[in-house]
């Protein structure tokens, strides 16, 4: 009986495919084999399998720089993007991080497209904040509440902040953001990230300002990047959008160090 059993599992067996996909070959870490991330197997009923696609991993670097700030570059076959971190300005009551972004994409044809963004990420005390501006971040003119995760929309014509990249001016409307999420945390803090759609001479312009200023007007407020900073956006702009990332004389910072692990990337 158990012979006849066991034989019976090994047709079952027999009768399946097993297909492994490891897709640890594409993070570039090394290290020997790594466990598959896909095991499928075939329907036998069905004589065949649809195969799920191959998706490489996206690998993620960073490239430190010159002064407390990095690049962090992340490739997906024929697409890259790169971020720079580092660039941010603080007073009473308000820190301003300001991530310059490049998107890079190969065609067939071994040509390159650019694609910029600005990044920004603005933290806001209570005492900074009053009706008036509560009034113009919320579409229902309400009150915010002190409870978590509470989310702003956004509102047409709502100025967030202007930078002034030596005597040029660029406000950022709410309205044009590509994306826009904003929440008061639980102590009346307003946190909220925007990202913008840029071209390559606006990007160039803030990058490699004498002088660079972050303003807004509703809740008032005016911060200078210092030296440090502004180093940090010229070797971006210098290195990675000019000089396709090769310093131009020397390393930057050591060269680059890579971070353990991958993971997909949702803006492509």
């Amino acid at each position: 009986m158990k012979r006849i059993a066991f034989a019976a599992g090994l047709l079952v067996i027999a009768a399946c495919t097993v297909n492994v996909y490891d897709y640890s070959t594409h993070s570039g870490g090394g290290g020997g084999s790594k466990p598959p991330d896909t095991v499928y197997v075939q329907n036998p009923s069905s004589g065949f399998a649809e195969v799920p696609p191959v998706v490489p991993d996206t690998v993620i670097t960073k490239y430190p720089l010159l002064g407390d700030g990095y690049v962090l570059i992340e490739k997906c076959e024929d697409w890259s993007r790169h971020t720079l971190f580092g660039c941010s300005t603080e007073t009473d009551g308000v820190a301003f991080d300001l991530r310059p972004v490049m998107i890079s994409t190969t065609g067939s044809d071994g040509s390159v497209t650019k694609e910029f963004q600005l990044e920004f990420t603005c933290r806001i005390q209570a005492y900074m904040i009053d009706s008036d501006t509560e009034i113009s971040l919320l579409d229902d003119g309400s009150a915010p509440s002190t409870s978590m995760g509470m989310t702003l929309p956004v509102v047409t014509g709502t100025e967030l902040v202007t930078i002034v990249a030596h005597r040029t001016s660029f406000p950022f409307l709410a309205e044009d953001a590509a994306s826009y999420e904003g929440d008061w945390l639980a102590d009346g803090t307003l946190l909220y990230d925007a990202v913008f759609n840029s071209s390559e001479w606006m990007v160039r312009d803030i990058c490699m300002a004498e002088q660079l200023i972050v303003s807004s007007n509703s809740p008032d407020f005016r911060m200078i990047f210092g030296d440090t900073e502004r180093r940090l956006l010229q070797q971006f702009f210098d290195i990675f959008v000019i000089h396709d990332g090769e310093p131009p004389v020397l390393p930057v910072g050591g060269g680059r160090s890579v971070v353990r692990g991958t993971g997909r990337s949702s803006n492509r």
